[in-house]
């Protein structure tokens, strides 16, 4: 049977646990399937959306398809709203501070913690803890300038906010949402407690006009405006405390992910490390982002809508969407639609990834970190394709959990 077959087979009770299920086990085959034969899915949890067409307007259209569902996790920051003028002034704000002039600066940064770690390790380890989340916090300390944190709380307090904000929402199949919310509960705190620490301790040479090492959190910090409510100390340290929420785990899953599916594939492996010796990196780059077209973060992003709304007008497929209805736009879908991606089961490395894909979201709520975030997961993956001799040691493995947690990779020492 397909898995329509299979779903219009299932008491409506239990469709949307079904094809919940097959998100997490059977992602590509499923969602094609969906796009082919069903572009509009309803479930009595949520409504999965397939056509690349239909997923843009989802995410185009922000004055009905809402982050509502952000709002509970993440308000007042800027991610928790739509077309306000609080996330256009905070929006425009952070991507001036997070200059793309530095590009080249993060991208050396990034090759350099790398490269030292795969020195140290002699011929194995661990990606998860050792490169793809080790190396980002590197950033987060040195370039956005969070530093002094216990050993270890960088890595746990982005681990929570981000597992409460994009795995414990009603469309999640959780065990235990309360133990999320005991612990993201506490590592808030915990992160205010060490922002509020860090302001105090650099505030006094801010208003002395003491020379400061140049950071995206001091930047954040020597801006003044003189608007009452813009800009202040709360502002500051919600938006600092942004920079390492939005950095650590996102760019550890598309790295690992994307590594996990080069090194699955000897052909495109090869062409890589064949790039990765270039002075160059472009070319190399398309490798790591076709990768991740295979295997994205997330086969979904989501919104709710706050009216109703006709999607996929004028096709087959027309669908009702009432107000209020939880809506999950399939990426994964749409980066494989014949359409928009021709040949879409080839490894394409040559492909216009950055305009064409959702990598960093898409539209008003794309990632304000899509450059930093450009550079670090490339340059971590072509740092390990330098590496002869490439093999996978034990398996890219969750262990049970929402995000990746282990791969283990060895190579010729």
């Amino acid at each position: 049977m397909t898995y329509l077959e299979r779903f219009d087979a299932t008491p409506e009770t239990e469709q949307f646990a079904l094809a919940r299920g097959w998100l997490d086990t059977e992602a590509l085959p499923f969602v094609n399937e969906l796009r082919e034969k069903r572009p509009i899915l309803k479930t009595p949890v949520c409504t999965f959306v397939a056509n690349f067409d239909d997923v843009i307007e989802v995410l185009r259209v922000n004055q009905v398809f809402t982050v509502e569902p952000y709002y509970a996790k993440m308000a007042p920051y800027l991610m928790s709203q739509d077309d306000t003028p609080v996330h256009f002034r905070d929006k425009s704000a952070t991507s001036a501070f997070l200059d793309r002039a530095d590009i080249p600066r993060i991208r050396a940064l990034v090759g350099q913690e790398t490269k030292a770690a795969l020195d140290a390790a002699n011929g194995q380890i661990d990606a998860v803890p050792g490169l793809t989340r080790h190396v980002p916090i590197r950033v987060v300390e040195s370039y956005f300038g969070l530093q002094g944190a216990p050993p270890g709380k960088l890595q746990e307090w982005s681990y929570w906010n981000q597992v409460d904000a994009f795995h414990n929402q009603p469309w999640d199949i959780v065990a235990d949402r309360q133990v999320i919310l005991d612990n993201v509960t506490r590592v808030k705190k915990e992160l205010v407690e060490f922002i509020g620490k860090l302001i105090v301790e650099r505030m006094p040479a801010v208003v002395a006009h003491l020379p400061l090492e140049d950071t995206v959190v001091n930047r954040i910090l020597k801006t003044h405006i003189e608007t009452p409510g813009q800009f202040d100390i709360k502002w500051k340290g919600l938006n600092i405390g942004g920079l390492l929420i939005g950095t650590v785990e996102t760019s550890s899953q598309a790295t690992v992910q994307a590594l996990a599916q080069l090194m699955s594939r000897p052909d495109a492996l090869a062409a890589a490390q064949a790039a990765a010796k270039l002075d160059d990196p472009t070319t190399f780059d398309g490798y790591v982002w076709e990768a991740l077209r295979f295997n994205p973060i997330s086969p979904y992003l989501f919104r709710r809508s706050n009216g109703p709304y006709t999607l996929g007008a004028g096709r087959p497929w027309q669908t009702e969407i009432p107000s209020g209805t939880a809506v999950l736009p399939l990426v994964l879908a749409a980066m494989h639609d014949p359409v928009r991606f021709p040949n879409p089961d080839t490894f394409d490395p040559t492909r216009q990834q950055l305009t064409n894909t959702f990598h960093f979201g898409y539209g008003l709520h794309e990632c304000m970190g899509r450059y930093v975030g450009g550079v670090i997961i490339p340059e971590i993956i072509r740092q390990v394709c330098l590496r002869e001799d490439l093999k996978v040691v034990s398996p890219l493995s969750f262990e049970g959990k929402p995000l990746p947690e282990s791969f283990v990779i060895g190579w010729k020492a």
